[in-house]
């Protein structure tokens, strides 16, 4: 919006747009240079962070800057991007060791370096996603320690702006609704805040910074960008493409608009969930790809070689990696033995890797009973598992080229489905920045006071390097921070009647207001995959009487069943050394602290 007869309701010299990796970095360093900040984030406390803390906390870097530059080079081509701000980008990858060092006072784990058996990291053959690549040897990770999805790289970056809470404000559960735009020189001046239902006029002295994140839970945006109907999101429920909305109304020019990354349980599909709840992530289910099951679309037909390695969602097809077609009906489909398969993993474990599996199931006595209940056509569909026995008895897949050892024919009893739906880890496009973090124009020059970092607007405009969302968080975020930071010639503007200073993280993160009956003690830990566990412990005579979670921000699904089933079973155990729930390690690891915690109070 223009600027014209603003009652401005506070004056900052820095305002940052997102509280994720690349908000939270270009807060920090932009207070660092002396600026007053304000960040904005429509997350409430507890669900801050963006894709950052949910990501495996993988960051890009490199030893070779020749070498990464070739790397880079295949990773884009045939496409093109502007080559100051690809060079800016791949600097900061062989600066990243020092960045920790010098930044967050970490000694980063290098993955190939520092790697050893017992770490609770993922098997990787090449650290590259694309070793064939001229270069990809010097592609590296560089971690703040030797765990991934825990929230580690972003627990540390948050810690830098709550250490810097005398000058940053977070007004967390806040829209950003729109830029506020000088009517003559086209800077852009504050922003347009929504909060508790009312709007907020914030002026900008120096600077303001879009770190929003992407558009993976805006279907339209979907539709608009991708040509698809529906994702399902992996991480944040908050980007929304809101900084997407507000760089076109001040007329900026964006890139990468038709780019997402994904993942899956199977390439780029994860299982369908209700709208507003994320999708589960899970690697190397091997039984969803090994043996009498498949992966049909909406005509009741395969369209994926369902076993294939993928590279973010990506496999290769016909000389290029691509992310399969994402259809709205598609399904895994499998028989009697697979389904018993699942069923005895269940006993031996005691559940499975997702949970609600087996109640999601689709069942029927024949193949054409289950296409009427999937919506497929059934001549397709028995056509379909026809032709896949085939393959499975003569060892060769003619359609997707699946490994004969991975497929099993189909028996004549009983069918079954659980739908799939394409998933999105997170989108690329957004508006352009130059090397100096800032937002151009639609002419290709800067659009003054306005700087961007991170996903809204990422640098990758082809093949994705895992790591590389993360890494231009650190880099530009710092670049969007320190030169938002630099006074420009505007002058403080007056605010009628001031707003009182607010802080929400810093309010969310008191304690001191719990309530506390006979022998009950309070335990606290950063250590969850969403940051603060609170709990309350009721202990005496070295007996643990009962086990309260006050507090959490655990993701929904497996994380969730660990904070309502583990604290009983502390109490019946009278211990922490309990079994622990299935696939929710940083959960369980979490809870069994804030415990201890509490028990340690109570006994000192």
């Amino acid at each position: 919006m223009k600027e014209t007869n603003i009652n401005w309701n506070a004056d900052y010299d820095v305002v940052v747009l997102g509280f994720g990796g690349a908000g939270g970095t270009a807060a920090r360093f932009a207070a660092d240079n002396g600026a007053k900040v304000l960040v904005v984030d429509a997350a409430p406390f507890g669900h801050e962070g963006g894709n950052t803390r949910y990501s495996a906390q993988h960051v890009a870097m490199a030893t070779d800057r020749k070498k990464i530059g070739d790397y880079y080079a295949h990773l884009t081509e045939p496409l093109s991007i502007n080559q100051k701000t690809l060079d800016t980008y791949l600097d900061g990858f062989v600066d990243m060791p020092d960045y920790f060092k010098k930044y967050f006072g970490i000694d980063a784990f290098v993955w190939s370096r520092d790697v050893k058996a017992g770490d609770k990291l993922d098997k990787k053959e090449h650290m590259a996603e694309y070793p064939e690549y001229e270069g990809s040897d010097t592609f590296d990770f560089a971690l703040v320690h030797n765990q991934d999805f825990d929230a580690g790289l972003w627990k540390t970056i948050r810690k830098t702006v709550l250490d810097r809470s005398e000058n940053i404000d977070v007004w967390l559960k806040s829209k950003a609704c729109n830029l506020i735009q000088n009517n003559e020189s086209g800077e852009v001046t504050g922003v347009v805040v929504e909060r508790n239902h009312e709007k907020y006029y914030i002026h900008a002295k120096n600077g303001v910074v879009l770190a929003t994140g992407g558009f993976e839970n805006n279907h339209q945006m979907q539709q608009d960008y991708l040509h698809i109907h529906k994702l399902t999101p992996f991480g944040t429920l908050y980007n929304k493409g809101d900084g997407i909305s507000m760089a076109q109304e001040v007329g900026s020019k964006m890139w990468h608009l038709g780019n997402y990354e994904s993942l899956g349980v199977v390439p780029s599909y994860t299982f369908a969930e209700e709208d507003g709840v994320q999708g589960r992530q899970i690697g190397h289910w091997t039984k969803l790809y090994n043996g009498s099951i498949v992966a049909i679309a909406d005509d009741g037909t395969r369209f994926m070689k369902e076993d294939a390695k993928f590279r973010h969602g990506h496999i290769y097809e016909h000389g290029e990696y691509i992310l399969p077609h994402a259809y709205d009906n598609a399904w895994l489909v499998f028989d009697q033995k697979q389904y018993d398969k699942f069923v005895e993993e269940k006993k031996q474990n005691g559940q499975l890797r997702y949970i609600p599996f087996l109640d999601k199931t689709v069942s029927a006595d024949s193949l054409a009973e289950l296409a009427t209940k999937v919506a497929v056509p059934a001549e397709n569909l028995t056509k379909t598992i026809a032709q896949f026995n085939e393959f499975a008895k003569s060892g060769e897949d003619l359609a997707f080229d699946r490994a004969a050892t991975s497929m099993d024919a189909f028996d004549n009893g009983k069918v079954y489905a659980i739908k799939l739906a394409p998933a999105v880890l997170n989108t690329q496009g957004g508006p352009e920045r130059n090397e100096n973090a800032e937002i151009l124009s639609v002419n290709g020059e800067p659009i003054s006071h306005l700087y961007g970092a991170g996903e809204l607007g990422g640098i990758c405009t082809n093949r994705y390097q895992g790591g590389g969302n993360l890494a231009e968080c650190l880099i530009f975020g710092k670049i969007a921070g320190e030169n938002a930071a630099k006074q420009k010639n505007d002058q403080s503007v007056e605010i009628e009647k001031p707003l009182q200073s607010i802080n929400d993280l810093v309010d969310g993160e008191r304690i001191d207001n719990i309530k506390l009956g006979p022998d009950q003690y309070v335990g606290t830990t950063e250590a969850g995959i969403g940051g603060k566990i609170v709990v309350r412990v009721t202990y005496k005579d070295e007996i643990i009487k009962n086990v309260e979670v006050l507090e959490s921000h655990e993701t929904e699904g497996i994380g969730a069943v660990a904070i309502k089933e583990m604290p009983s079973k502390f109490v019946e155990a009278n211990t922490t050394d309990v079994d622990i729930i299935s696939g929710a390690s940083s959960t369980n690891r979490a809870l069994k602290e804030a415990v201890e915690n509490a028990i340690k109070s109570a006994t000192k």
